[in-house]
């Protein structure tokens, strides 16, 4: 049975989803939708998912959205299938399941408020004031992040959820920089995290989940 995949390009709850699909090596149909279509709000969709958000599955006739869940019902439906999505000791995997929630509650809503700033067009300027206090936030988050980690991925020696919730976040701020280099939104991501991104980058399927508008420059 091939899982359908509802995917918007550059989407971090997205990306961890399309990640956790490639670790667990399921057969899934990408669907990639397009928000400025309209895709989102289509009739098709809000039947799968009536708030309008992706990443939503349809396996074997049951729907189900919110990234959190559905990496939590892939990891309980193929337990036998390719590599787990969390650590099997329980210590190493309640922190990871902290720090995948910790990525998701604290680190997604400053990223988010960068976007807004210094990537979604709009008339007014980006204010200098608020985009100093937001890479302040965020510097103190991925400081306090980096210090929680335990192996050379999030919890331990194999990746999980937890680095797939917080790798997307991390390459947004990084393509935020390269679009907008003045406002020097990189120097929030320690050299600790940098390395880490390196070794998330180097999985075998990494490369296979990159945001499809991000490699046509988009």
């Amino acid at each position: 049975m091939t899982i359908t995949f509802y995917y918007l390009s550059g989407s971090p709850f997205s990306w961890k989803v399309w990640l956790a699909l490639e670790r667990k090596q399921l057969a899934y149909d990408l669907r990639t939708l397009s928000a400025d279509a309209g895709d989102l709000k289509r009739p098709e969709f809000t039947a799968i998912n009536p708030r309008g958000k992706v990443p939503a599955i349809i396996d074997d006739n049951f729907a189900l959205y919110e990234s959190g869940a559905i990496v939590e019902y892939l990891e309980d439906k193929y337990p036998q299938s390719g590599k787990p999505l969390w650590p099997s000791e329980i210590r190493s995997r309640g922190l990871a399941r902290r720090l995948a929630g910790e990525a998701d509650s604290y680190v997604y809503p400053l990223v988010r408020k960068l976007v807004v700033e210094l990537i979604t067009p709009r008339e007014e300027s980006p204010d200098a004031a608020i985009i100093e206090e937001i890479k302040s936030m965020l510097a103190g988050e991925f400081m306090l992040l980096e210090c929680s980690f335990v192996g050379p991925f999030a919890a331990g020696a194999e990746p999980s959820a937890a680095d797939f919730a917080l790798y997307p976040l991390a390459a947004i701020i990084g393509r935020i920089e390269a679009r907008q280099p003045g406002y020097r939104v990189g120097v929030v991501v320690p050299e600790g995290i940098r390395l880490w991104m390196t070794r998330i980058e180097a999985l075998p399927y990494f490369a296979k989940t990159t945001p499809p508008h991000w490699l046509q420059g988009g």
